[in-house]
């Protein structure tokens, strides 16, 4: 039977879990979540068999304990998709396109995407973001400049703008300011 190596780790803003399969790392989970919760989704989503650790999931917290210190702006890692597919992990794929320290609206990844006016289902696919951080969903906002939902409710919001506040010193001006006008 098939399996999938996972890992959880400390960071500045809390645990992080992932996990990742022969393919790619399958499944970030945001600061704070619960690692047993992750393994067994991946479990219950693949039928794989769990393996803690390995060269690929230590690599990938690597580069997230990185990130979230601030000293990483670019993921260098291959991605499994299997837990997404169609118009979502279209939106998804394009908000890898997000360069760290700008955002986007709803709007403008679903048209990314090659879906004009599905801003709404841009953001269901964004709220259902199984590669967390790797996937820079936190850098998707309203079209008013405003942060928009993010995983766990208040909470989550509060998160979104710390990590909106990583990527933008506080000095610099990132509300309302998209991709697009950039």
């Amino acid at each position: 039977m098939a399996s999938f190596t996972h890992t959880a780790f400390d960071t500045p803003m809390g645990p992080v879990a992932l996990a990742a399969t022969g393919e790619g790392v399958i499944r970030c989970n945001l600061p704070g979540s619960d690692p047993d919760e992750l393994v067994e989704e991946v479990i219950a989503r693949t039928g794989m068999n769990p393996v803690e650790g390995g060269r690929t999931v230590d690599e990938a917290a690597d580069q997230v304990a990185s990130f979230l210190e601030g000293g990483l702006r670019e993921f260098d890692l291959d991605l499994d998709w299997q837990l997404v597919g169609g118009f979502y992990r279209e939106v998804l794929q394009a908000t890898t396109t997000i360069p760290w320290g700008e955002t986007a609206s709803y709007g403008e990844v679903a048209a990314l995407a090659g879906k004009p006016g599905a801003a709404r289902a841009a953001g269901t696919a964004l709220s259902l973001n199984p590669i967390a951080l790797i996937v820079p969903c936190h850098r998707i906002i309203k079209s008013d400049g405003s942060t928009g939902g993010y995983g766990g409710g208040k909470a989550g919001t509060a998160l979104k703008q710390r990590l909106l506040d990583l990527e933008n010193p506080q000095d610099s001006v990132w509300a309302g300011a998209s991709v697009s006008e950039k």
